[in-house]
């Protein structure tokens, strides 16, 4: 009985080490979308975090200024859309700011060790207006258990506040 439970501590050990370091490995989705309106019009939109809950169809809450080291309040739509139950809150921080090219954040989830998410928002100007450069990076431990689901969701998540922020900006 006891080499059962020794043997059984051993494969825990060995599975939490397999999932620490295949988690210290940084995931990505990126999506994108052109833009018929300058950078600093989409920006405009974009560095108005408190608005984002007014057009995206993915934020039910979101406070906060754009602004570099700034701590932001973002709750996220819940699975019934902004009319349901909110979805989870989390609060990232700023950590590079361009005012008209670039917003990145950081937030940790339960702890920086067990998943760690950013989002970077890029525009960059083209021909016939900007191009919106949208990612989401995953890291931790829980992300190789949760990457099917994460690659399923978060680029239909991602398109629809793309497609959101194109049609407010290019309405205005």
């Amino acid at each position: 009985m006891k080499k059962i439970g020794i043997v059984g501590l051993v494969l825990i050990v060995v599975a939490g080490a397999g999932l620490w370091l295949s988690g210290k490995e940084t995931r990505v989705v990126t999506t994108e979308i052109e833009i018929s309106a300058s950078p600093d019009e989409v920006w405009m939109v974009l560095a108005n975090i408190e608005g984002w809950k007014d057009w995206s169809p993915i934020i039910k809450d979101s406070k906060g200024n754009a602004a570099l080291e700034e701590k932001l309040i973002i709750t996220m739509s819940g699975h019934n859309g902004k009319e349901g139950k909110a979805g989870q809150t989390y609060e990232p921080v700023i950590t590079n700011f361009e005012e008209s090219k670039n917003i990145t954040w950081t937030a940790n989830m339960m702890a920086d060790f067990i998943m760690t998410n950013g989002k970077v928002l890029e525009l960059e100007e083209t021909s016939t207006g900007t191009k919106l450069v949208h990612k989401e990076t995953f890291s931790g431990m829980m992300v190789p258990l949760m990457w099917g689901m994460v690659e399923q969701n978060v680029p239909k998540m991602l398109d629809s506040m793309n497609e959101a922020l194109k049609n407010v900006v290019e309405d205005n």
